[in-house]
């Protein structure tokens, strides 16, 4: 038949013209990021990072600068762990090295900066950061605030 290319080409094309739109406000509404998405910065989780380096080694571009230290038991703990996005190959090497899972990636997908030394992450900074911020909230969860202490005083003075 004549034109029947056309006639597929127009059902296509209709179909698809009346299906739901999946357009997202970008800078309001941000797309949530699969499980395997490779991308973004490393996360390090440092309590269980053991220092062994293997990421760093098994990284093709030498992306992962540690410096290692040990305490008094002769157990090793990191010193710095600093990141150069601006050279990986999002490759995943480093991750699947690791033998703790101490490393993964973040799903952040907005990784661009104006200069390139901003490129650099010290990922050991973030991490203590984060683990301070959850100790000072889970320490906040267990204190009562103002308005819990009023009304314990309230119902202590009408018993």
């Amino acid at each position: 038949m004549v034109g029947k290319g056309l006639l597929e080409g127009m059902r296509v094309t209709l179909k698809a013209f009346f299906n739901k739109k999946e357009t997202l406000q970008y800078p309001e509404i941000k797309l949530t990021m699969p499980a395997r998405f490779r991308g973004g910065e490393l996360e390090l989780d440092n309590k269980k990072c053991i220092a062994c380096g293997l990421c760093a080694r098994a990284c093709p571009n030498h992306v992962i600068e540690m410096a290692t230290g040990t305490d008094e038991q002769k157990k090793r703990h990191l010193k710095s762990y600093v990141y150069h996005s601006g050279l990986c190959l999002y490759c995943n090497y480093c991750i699947e090295a690791c033998p703790t899972n101490a490393i993964c990636w973040d799903k952040n997908y907005e990784n661009s900066r104006y200069f390139k030394e901003e490129l650099d992450v010290d990922c050991l900074a973030i991490a203590k950061q984060k683990s301070a911020a959850t100790t000072v909230d889970a320490a906040q969860a267990d204190k009562p605030n103002a308005e819990q202490e009023d009304t314990l005083k309230r119902r202590e003075k009408d018993e």
